[in-house]
């Protein structure tokens, strides 16, 4: 009931009426229709997979940490980390994010999932192994749902976000409500242990579309300008959108 005032005071005017005829058009990355194929592929996947992820571990970690070994009271201490984990990341971003693209930004959280499963194995051996898993792992997540807002507005048209973010978001929303289900039988038949090196494949998978995505776009940015000309990019490039 409190987010309805909040929602009648957003202005009726939609974001094109009020820049006027004359203002710059804010560049992007995918320029052709293949850039925009590839990289509305790449970050669809991207974002169901973290997803899937975020779901599983959400419905699964205390029993995964458990079941290699850890005490109950333990394992639950241990999971909570995650969310200190994500807090402390998103302030850290918050702090120093500006001087990484949210490119790289994105390639590093990714890069951070298979550090965190792979830790976990060691979870019933080691209390320390299990801290890392739930720290980084929180780390990682907090850091990609920030990146899922961010990806749009460098990559496409900042006027079709709305539009097309939602479309590319489904995938996601329908495997992520499935995921906890699909962990379970995992873990039925193959162990906790089995669950992690399914959430490292996962998490491997992120990390190549994160690398290919930034591999192939910040490319594009490093043009000169007398290249982004001849390749019909524009003076304006997209430069700013690959720092770091």
């Amino acid at each position: 009931l409190l987010t309805v005032p909040l929602h009648l005071a957003i202005p009726a005017g939609r974001y094109g009426d009020r820049s006027g005829g004359g203002a710059p058009e804010r560049p992007h990355l995918a320029q052709s229709r293949p850039d925009r194929l590839l990289a509305g592929s790449l970050y669809a996947l991207i974002v169901t997979l973290t997803n899937v992820l975020n779901s599983g571990m959400s419905a699964h970690m205390i029993g995964i940490l458990g079941g290699l070994g850890l005490a109950a009271s333990v394992a639950v201490w241990v999971a909570t980390l995650r969310g200190i984990g994500q807090s402390s990341a998103r302030l850290c971003e918050v702090l120093f994010g500006g001087r990484l693209d949210p490119l790289t930004l994105n390639l590093l959280a990714a890069l951070a999932l298979p550090v965190c499963f792979a830790a976990g194995l060691f979870s019933g051996r080691l209390l320390a192994a299990a801290i890392a898993f739930a720290l980084i792992y929180g780390a990682g997540n907090g850091i990609l749902t920030i990146t899922r807002g961010t990806l749009p507005l460098v990559l496409f048209d900042h006027r079709t976000y709305g539009t097309l973010v939602g479309r590319l978001l489904v995938p996601s929303f329908l495997l992520s409500a499935i995921a906890p289900l699909g962990f379970a039988l995992v873990i039925e038949r193959l162990g906790e242990a089995g669950a992690l090196v399914l959430s490292i494949l996962i998490a491997l998978t992120t990390l190549g579309a994160a690398l290919a995505l930034r591999l192939r776009f910040c490319g594009q940015a490093a043009l000169s300008p007398a290249r982004r000309r001849a390749s019909g990019r524009g003076p304006g490039g997209a430069g700013p959108a690959c720092r770091g």
